[in-house]
């Protein structure tokens, strides 16, 4: 191995730990939370010009599944600046 070929596999290596190595870095206090809602007050929540249910689901997921909820609307994840004026600020949005 060329000692050029040397230096170029020693920096390969070097980015790869510090890529796949960063996760570890992170602490659970560190990761974004996101709030959770329980199928209870989501019932409660149905139907009030208040909330909005989008449904974000991939859309090989929607077509294979049974299970949607009848008044959530189908909004394409990788178009939220498309979308997202729709909704008022007013409102609450519960995604899933």
């Amino acid at each position: 191995m060329t000692r050029f070929g040397f230096l170029l596999y020693r920096i390969a290596l070097l980015l790869f730990v510090l890529i796949f190595s960063q996760a570890s870095w992170l602490k659970a206090d560190d990761r974004l939370t996101v709030p959770r809602i329980s199928a209870d007050r989501l019932s409660q929540e149905l139907g009030s010009p208040e909330t909005a249910v989008i449904d974000v689901r991939k859309p090989r997921n929607w077509w294979r599944t049974g299970k949607k909820i009848l008044s959530a609307v189908r909004e394409d994840p990788s178009t939220v600046d498309q979308w997202a004026p729709k909704y008022s600020k007013n409102q609450t949005l519960i995604f899933y």
